[in-house]
């Protein structure tokens, strides 16, 4: 009895081991097919979208009864996203070329509380001119020109922040295919979506910026291209 019961234990532990070395090499392959994200991109104005038009055309589109708390260009608006992304905290980076950021229409805020703030419009609106982009298993860090940056955790859970103002924002982050998507909420039951994505050759980081507000007809998207420094990138038209 005691050689059957010897026998039965050594071939269950070596069972187990094989199990949990498994395991451990299917979470170990999960990690290392994530996209590597990771690198300094710099900015391209020819394949991305107008931001600025792209935001004029939305405002101009408002609900009539929301339309008092939008925002123009050529104003003073304030604001940034919290700790950095496409929007970044302390304010606007400006448009291409120059000019500053989008301002309020009639500088009277948000009546009724439903409306795209400015300092929403701002997040938008920016387009930094290069990104640098760390990242690890549990963590994705993107800091723009400025050396501001935001954090990302890839979890799914939500993780609350401040942003320049103080104000509380809350994003969820996670994995969606190969795409990783972050959604933010922010004040005016307004939601900003941001998903980073690579091209095929990853030459390339797609990065598109999606407003949501019940005052907009439908959300503003808007989509920014990087090219990797050190790489030589076609200059045509890249996919959508």
């Amino acid at each position: 009895m005691r050689r059957i019961f010897g026998l039965a234990v050594r071939s269950v532990v070596p069972a187990a081991a094989f199990f949990l070395a498994a395991s451990l090499a299917g979470v170990a392959r999960a990690g290392d097919n994530q996209p590597k994200l990771g690198g300094r991109w710099e900015f391209n104005k020819d394949q991305s979208d107008d931001a600025q038009q792209k935001i004029s055309d939305a405002q101009n589109s408002q609900r009539p009864s929301d339309n008092s708390g939008g925002g123009y260009p050529g104003g003073g608006g304030a604001g940034g996203y919290p700790g950095g992304g496409v929007g970044w905290p302390g304010g606007g980076m400006g448009l291409p070329g120059g000019g500053g950021r989008m301002g309020r229409r009639g500088g009277q805020g948000n009546r009724g509380g439903s409306s795209v703030s400015s300092e929403d419009w701002d997040r938008l609106a920016e387009n930094p001119k290069f990104l640098r982009v760390d990242q690890r298993s549990d963590q994705v860090v993107v800091t723009d020109d400025s050396d501001r940056a935001r954090t990302f955790y890839p979890d799914g859970k939500k993780h609350d922040d401040k942003d320049a103002n103080g104000k509380k924002v809350s994003t969820k982050t996670e994995w969606q295919g190969d795409t990783l998507v972050a959604e933010t909420k922010l004040d005016h039951s307004t939601k900003l979506t941001q998903s980073f994505r690579l091209s095929d050759d990853s030459k390339q980081l797609y990065v598109i910026s999606r407003l949501e507000n019940s005052s907009l007809q439908a959300p503003v998207s808007v989509r920014r291209v990087y090219d990797l420094l050190g790489s030589t990138t076609q200059q045509g038209s890249s996919p959508k």
